[in-house]
């Protein structure tokens, strides 16, 4: 599997350059114009990982998605679902670190579409413009990735779920939609070799707001982790 791997990354990086100069005019439309481009190159992705490292995927338990914007947060352990949640929800926007912005071509479309960069070096300031942002594009409709542990995480790695999903939570008194996968165990983080199998996306039970703040957390983390080991 390694050749394909090696394979598959060759062909990402060409398919993000291509894409990223062909679609270059598209920086200079309204940001609404940046979906359909930024979904084609994902769909491209998607069918490298099919057809090369023979890894599908399935979104599971669909009917617990609400109507309402609400606030996503998933389990993270690879790069696949930061590119599939935004691939299904037509209406969504990721909070990720500022330095992705620098990434070349990368950066450039990140930027334009208005996603919620936060710096961590600025810590509590950083945090309220963030929670002032998060609260504006939830009221325009958004509903807002995020990945409560911070980082990628192995499959059965120890947990460290960050206090900012509570401040979130608290503040813009929204839904939170908990997302269980097992996509480590085919695409892991720190290693290029890819694992053929099918990775599944399991959308779990709201949890409404109000709930008191740690209280919220512990259940979060419980919902999450309990599935995704199910599903490991």
């Amino acid at each position: 599997m390694l050749v394909r791997s090696l394979f598959f990354y060759f062909l990402l990086y060409l398919w993000t350059i291509f894409l990223g100069i062909i679609f270059l005019p598209f920086l200079f439309l309204p940001n609404n114009y940046l979906k359909k481009p930024i979904n084609f190159w994902i769909k491209g992705i998607l069918l490298f990982l099919k057809q090369i490292c023979s890894i599908s995927y399935e979104f599971r338990n669909i009917e617990n998605i609400p109507n309402e914007p609400v606030i996503i947060a998933s389990k993270h352990q690879s790069a696949f679902e930061t590119l599939a949640l935004f691939y299904y929800f037509k209406k969504s926007l990721f909070i990720h670190k500022k330095e992705l912005l620098y990434i070349p071509i990368f950066g450039l479309y990140l930027k334009k579409c208005n996603m919620i960069a936060i710096n961590r070096k600025q810590g509590t300031s950083s945090m309220r413009k963030m929670l002032k942002e998060v609260k504006n594009k939830i009221s325009n409709g958004y509903s807002i990735i995020i990945f409560p542990e911070g980082t990628r995480k192995k499959p059965n790695e120890n947990t460290n779920y960050k206090s900012g999903i509570t401040g979130i939570y608290n503040e813009c008194k929204c839904n939170v939609l908990p997302v269980a996968l097992n996509s480590g165990c085919f695409w892991q983080k720190g290693k290029i070799t890819k694992n053929p199998g099918k990775i599944i996306i399991k959308f779990l039970e709201v949890i409404p707001s109000g709930l008191e703040k740690s209280n919220f957390l512990k259940i979060l983390e419980k919902k999450i982790e309990k599935e995704s080991a199910k599903i490991n």
